[in-house]
């Protein structure tokens, strides 16, 4: 199967190289945009400074190209997937001025230069419908006031794109990719002054593309809240579009809106950021702020979203989510985090996961690892086997999930079979948060399942720390004290093993390398029994400050 549609993607590829497909989709230039879209989405003014200078800035780091990057060699793939989707065209638009306008002149214009025939990575289709949805949103501040040549080369380069990425659809991207592409082809289709049947054709392909990757509880089949922002993006500007051109959306489309809404509202914390789990950082708040205005939505976050797999527990200002899912290799964002935890308070962030880093390839295998997040570990193993392209061996194949609510308090208990196959045990963890949001008890247990697998010879627990808290280990490993940077102190006390004070590293904020700590909780020797079972009972509750 790999062998046949690789075989058929290099066909395809070869197709579209060829003068044959240049042919086709070339054609008459459209003589200006019939509907002119409202650009919902907010720039960064001082992004776009940079932009002037020649820095762009890819996943939190400014990446210099100077002044005509679409001649620069040596660009990561992250950073060439950034300037080719265009999306910074806003920043420099909310900056303002002629400087501003002349510089996003000379890079659509540069483009058009460079890659106005099919490109293997420009003209990707999810990239090819960013940058189509971008030039569409920003035509009134680049192109309008330009001469009339400059406006003809943009206008006849967005139709041979557009009529490109309506072939490409038929044998086109899955998961996140085809959102993304039907979301420009839409886009740009009422734009172009597409309607009727032509438009219908991709109304009811994004229906059945919703129907097939949105699970019945409102998750992306990707369980990634990266995943689950960027679908629901696609979906809200699409529906946007849809509206621009008088028509209304479907009724599928709006409760899917809905629905997803729930569940990323479930995945951010207190600070208004995302959870890390599956590929995920913690994104910029205003931007998720965005579109959850725009979803129209009173949808609130969900508490247990049992088909895509994630628990919420809050209580006070408590929030901690927890994995509760079985793995998938949808969109190579799987990481081996099962039954992982985050806990924030306020908008503060105490116990992480590691998070992603999508700029830098050479962390994530390390990132993908179950040690990496806030978990049980089995004698060094991972919960998932991961293969570097982000394959799906050995995982667990049942996750059971029990929850209750009574007086305020929340207790999650799940069980997953990761390792059952490599160590004959299940592993369950329960979490308990009190009533006030002040008291987080654990329990994770290792149970006999039977199978070939050798008995463990040792279990870690994982408890990574955010790099705003700071950390000691006391009474001999039996506790730890931690303080967060507000200054509220919690103790983390362990029944069953001592706890050690490790290094460890925290890729949440826009996935650039930040150093923290993690505290080790690990089993003694003799802990484990003969058939492999343990028990370890851990707490963390606040410590109330003390007066003079």
């Amino acid at each position: 199967m790999t062998g046949a549609g690789g075989f058929g993607r290099r066909l395809r590829e070869a197709w579209y190289a060829s003068p044959m497909h240049a042919w086709r989709i070339s054609g008459d230039a459209p003589e200006g945009l019939t509907v002119a879209l409202t650009d919902p989405w907010p720039g960064d003014a001082d992004a776009g400074r940079e932009i002037l200078e020649g820095a762009f800035p890819v996943a939190g780091q400014l990446v210099h190209v100077g002044a005509d990057p679409w001649r620069t060699d040596g660009l990561t793939n992250g950073a060439a997937e950034t300037l080719h989707r265009f999306e910074w065209l806003r920043d420099l638009r909310d900056l303002g001025g002629d400087a501003a306008r002349r510089r996003a002149r000379d890079l659509v214009g540069g483009w058009i230069e460079v890659f106005d025939r099919w490109d293997r990575l420009a003209w990707r289709p999810d990239i090819l419908s960013s940058r189509l949805a971008a030039w569409v949103a920003t035509f009134g501040f680049f192109a309008e006031s330009a001469d009339e040549s400059f406006r003809e080369a943009v206008l006849a380069s967005l139709a041979r794109q557009h009529r490109h990425l309506l072939g490409a659809l038929s044998g086109g991207p899955d998961g996140i990719a085809r959102i993304e592409a039907l979301r420009g082809a839409i886009t740009a289709g009422v734009a172009l002054g597409h309607d009727g049947d032509r438009l219908q054709a991709l109304v009811d392909r994004l229906d059945a593309t919703v129907r097939d990757q949105i699970f019945p509880d409102g998750g992306h089949r990707a369980r990634s809240p990266r995943a689950q922002l960027t679908a629901l993006a696609g979906l809200v500007d699409a529906r946007a579009a849809l509206r621009a051109a008088g028509r209304e959306s479907t009724g599928g489309l709006d409760e899917a809106i809905g629905r997803m809404t729930g569940v990323l509202r479930m995945m951010r914390h207190g600070d208004g950021g995302l959870a890390l789990f599956n590929g995920a950082t913690e994104g910029t708040v205003w931007r998720i702020d965005s579109l959850l205005a725009r979803t129209e939505s009173k949808a609130r976050a969900v508490a247990s979203a049992t088909d895509t797999g994630f628990e919420r527990l809050t209580a006070g200002r408590a929030v901690a989510i927890m994995d509760t899912g079985v793995p998938t290799a949808e969109e190579n964002l799987v990481h081996a985090g099962s039954l992982s935890f985050e806990l924030s308070v306020g908008k503060e962030r105490l116990i992480v996961n590691c998070g992603a880093a999508p700029a830098d390839p050479r962390w994530e295998a390390a990132l993908r690892a179950t040690a990496a997040h806030s978990a049980l570990v089995v004698d060094d193993t991972n919960s998932s086997e991961i293969a570097s392209d982000g394959a799906l061996g050995r995982r667990p194949t049942r996750v059971r999930v029990e929850r209750w609510e009574a007086d305020g308090a929340v207790w999650v208990e799940a069980e997953h079979d990761g390792y059952a196959e490599t160590h004959g045990v299940t592993h369950r963890r329960r979490l308990y948060l009190a009533a006030g949001g002040d008291d987080l008890r654990g329990e994770d247990v290792l149970t006999y399942a039977g199978g070939p697998g050798a008995r463990p010879a040792e279990a870690v627990i994982r408890f990574h720390l955010h790099p705003r808290v700071a950390a000691s280990v006391v009474q001999n490993g039996a506790a730890a004290l931690l303080r967060t940077a507000s200054g509220a102190g919690w103790r983390l006390r362990s029944a069953g093993g001592a706890l050690q004070l490790q290094d460890s590293v925290y890729f949440g904020d826009r996935g650039t390398l930040q150093r923290c700590r993690q505290l080790v909780l690990a089993t003694p020797a003799g802990a484990v029994r003969d058939d492999g079972s343990l028990t370890i009972k851990w707490a963390l509750r606040r410590e109330e400050r003390r007066t003079a």
